[in-house]
């Protein structure tokens, strides 16, 4: 028999075992379906996360982003906007931007970490996003927000309508639509005003600068010099800097963490499979093996049946993640945080999962039945 009509038929005898086996092949399968679906959807939408918070500076040219040093994402810290003066008067700094950020609950409508953004009425951001309704804030507006398109959807609410923010009654005065989730999930609201909401005059949470030359060392440059203005403040490349929020580190080390319980879920499921399957057929396999398979070839069968097994729950686990992930992205308490963006990266990796499962659960059984004497086999069965 040749090398490909052996292989075929490794194949064909290892979906043959597969089916006699029914109900204990598809739980094995349910438990991989379940590792490779929390590492789509998990670790997807971790990623996504950090992908689209980074989208938001990169689309307006960021390079910096200046905060009180101590950490990344103070938002009970504040700088003067005077200093976003001094920055403006760097060589090669093209824009500064400054702002207010903080984050509420709409309880009633189960709606939590809500982002409010103040803005000045000249701020460049306003400019970049599309007015779906009414109008953007203009200097003097006291008591006015503009709403996201998603939160007005979540919030119920049009022009015209009123809102309840830090316990003051606040007029909706337009509906904006921005490229990026996180906006469209957020309140805008004057500077000024929330400033004064929030007790913290003359502050603002930080700045965004856009340098004219792209370059690292221009940039370093810059950055050098911000940082020489004032020894608490801290300059950080938009990429460094969402990449060492706590708000991320946190969300990646739970997708992965909650996934390897969904992994280990999926490999005692593989293993306990394939063994119980080693167990029942050793007397066939020994069979086999008196017929001239060589132990090589029972290892890859065994392991043949249960890559079988890892790819059928890989496929169906990526097509349930990919599920969870969109479902997310219109539920009202995650769609102004979940992108619905499908992880081409967490596909390939539970994938990867799947296939390493197969070897760790496949092994074990495969060296324990090579190993076995044939004689003994035979008897014992």
């Amino acid at each position: 028999m040749s090398e490909k009509a052996t292989i075929m038929h490794i194949w064909t005898v290892a979906l043959k075992n597969l089916r006699r086996r029914t109900a204990r092949s598809a739980l094995a399968v349910t438990g991989m379906a379940i590792a490779v679906a929390s590492v789509v959807a998990l670790v997807g939408i971790s990623r996504s996360l950090e992908s689209s918070f980074l989208n938001l500076y990169i689309k307006r040219g960021t390079d910096l982003v200046v905060q009180p040093r101590g950490g990344t994402m103070q938002l009970s810290k504040g700088i003067n906007p005077a200093f976003g003066d001094q920055i403006r008067k760097i060589p090669g700094v093209r824009g500064v931007i400054g702002g207010l950020m903080d984050m509420v609950s709409f309880e009633d409508n189960e709606l939590f970490m809500v982002i409010v953004n103040g803005w000045a009425p000249d701020s460049p951001v306003l400019d970049q996003v599309h007015l779906l309704n009414g109008r953007r804030i203009l200097a003097g507006d006291g008591r006015k927000v503009m709403l996201g398109r998603i939160l007005a959807a979540n919030l119920g609410k049009q022009v015209g309508d009123h809102l309840k923010i830090y316990g003051q009654d606040f007029e909706v005065i337009g509906i904006f639509e921005s490229f990026s989730v996180y906006e469209n999930g957020a309140v805008f609201m004057p500077l000024d005003e929330m400033q004064h909401q929030m007790d913290r005059p003359g502050e603002v949470t930080g700045f965004v600068v856009d340098a004219i030359d792209k370059q690292p060392a221009a940039v370093a440059e810059i950055r050098r010099q911000i940082e020489a203005l004032d020894p608490h403040v801290a300059a950080t490349p938009c990429a460094e800097f969402v990449s060492s929020l706590t708000q991320i580190k946190i969300a990646r080390a739970m997708s992965w963490f909650t996934s390897l319980f969904a992994i280990a879920i999926g490999a005692i499921g593989v293993l306990n499979t394939m063994a119980m399957a080693v167990f029942e057929r050793r007397g066939e396999i020994a069979s086999l093996r008196s017929m001239g398979w060589p132990k090589w070839r029972v290892v890859q069968l065994i392991l043949v049946e249960s890559l079988f097994l890892s790819l059928a729950g890989a496929a169906i686990g990526t097509v349930v993640g990919i599920a969870i992930t969109i479902v997310l992205s219109h539920l009202k308490r995650t769609s102004g945080l979940v992108q619905g963006d499908i992880s081409l990266r967490a596909i390939c990796e539970g994938i990867c999962v799947a296939i390493l499962i197969a070897i760790v659960g496949a092994i074990l059984p495969a060296y324990r039945c090579a190993r076995s004497p044939i004689a003994e086999t035979l008897r014992a069965s």
